[in-house]
């Protein structure tokens, strides 16, 4: 027999009342109360730390019990045993256990999940909706950023069919569209968008020796661009956006987020890598010396250092060779334009150095 509090269900008054179990019925006695339950017509939720226990009754009453041991007691004389939660619950050593694979799964699944899922998303993603990121894209940045380009009509249409005739594996996607623009606030630079356009800075084929640089450029952004790592960086940067675009089914939100998406996203060290190795790739195949991407990669980091954009012993570099510095109150006083951190989507971590020395070995 234990102690407990009884509830009529429709009024807050309390009652005290004695249970008692027997032959399956539990036995609610008290003043002007008597009820016999069948344990099967009523709800007995697990134990929650040192909550009073609770017992529902089939119309709505409910019994509370404070005495924690005497209901063990009592249900265990009935053959009801603790459940697996209740008995992990009842230890640290068990809920501590419980929290650190809780922890683990959340990790792996931000480390490992989300991008395999990004991966596998990027390439569901209609082409109609890739071209609207683009587009949306263009919106915001041409004119407080991008602004046209001063190439030349002549110069812009010999670079784009020399790039649009570059041979790239079977199956591989060519950049949607190529765009040129001047931006002497980012400097040197070539980027893929999460829709496969790939953009051509004034400011890079102005650096370049000749147009196989340019093509050895390219041909690194048409490594970003066949394995769609810019969408699948910006969907990870806004899987929650995301998420709620699709939950909604209202596509305007996804491009709402997008170009804030595209400026708070990296490269991962892995995605330059293999743009890399595909962009050296694609060079062979078309019988232009990979060294090419390897020189300019060089010059850029030279242009960078030279602007004072960083310290050279702390350097990292952006899928172009574009190098940034570790210490931005530094940045700041050589570039003013520093804090609007503009384009910081297309930095990565990859060593400039090292990448450069790969690429050179696979001549």
């Amino acid at each position: 027999m234990i102690a407990a509090t009884y509830y009529n269900g429709s009024t807050a008054q309390r009652h005290a009342v004695t249970l008692t179990l027997s032959s399956g019925v539990l036995k609610i006695r008290g003043e002007d109360i008597e009820r016999n339950e069948r344990l099967d017509d009523i709800n007995i939720p697990g134990r929650l730390g040192n909550t009073p226990r609770m017992i529902y009754l089939s119309d709505g009453a409910r019994c509370e019990v404070s005495d924690h041991a005497g209901f063990e007691a009592l249900m265990a004389e009935a053959g009801i045993a603790r459940s697996w939660v209740e008995r992990l619950d009842a230890h640290w050593g068990h809920v501590f256990a419980s929290l650190v694979i809780v922890v683990a799964f959340a990790v792996a699944g931000y480390l490992w999940g989300l991008p395999f899922l990004a991966e596998k998303a990027a390439f569901k993603v209609p082409d109609s909706v890739l071209v609207m990121l683009d587009d949306q894209f263009f919106k915001t940045f041409d004119g407080p950023v991008l602004h046209p380009s001063q190439l030349g009509k002549e110069r812009r249409e010999v670079l784009t069919s020399r790039i649009a005739h570059l041979n790239i594996p079977d199956g591989m996607e060519k950049p949607r569209r190529i765009e040129f623009r001047s931006a002497p606030m980012i400097g040197p630079n070539a980027f893929a968008l999460p829709g496969g356009s790939v953009v051509v800075l004034d400011e890079i084929v102005a650096l370049t020796h000749d147009d196989e640089e340019i093509l050895a450029v390219l041909s690194h952004e048409m490594g970003h661009v066949a394995e769609r790592h810019a969408l699948r960086q910006m969907l990870q940067a806004s899987v929650v956006g995301v998420a709620m675009a699709w939950y909604v089914g209202d596509i305007s939100s996804l491009l709402a987020i997008a170009p804030t998406a595209l400026l708070q996203t990296r490269y991962s060290r892995d995605f330059e890598w293999r743009a890399d190795a595909f962009g050296a790739r694609v060079l062979k195949q078309n019988n232009i010396a990979p060294t090419k991407l390897a020189d300019i990669l060089e010059k850029l980091q030279a242009a960078y250092l030279k602007k004072g954009t960083e310290k050279p012993a702390q350097e990292c570099t952006t899928d172009s060779g574009k190098t940034e510095s570790a210490d931005h109150s530094n940045a700041k006083k050589a570039n003013p334009h520093s804090d609007i951190k503009i384009l910081d989507y297309f930095s990565t971590h990859p060593d400039t150095q090292a990448r450069i020395s790969a690429i050179r070995r696979q001549q």
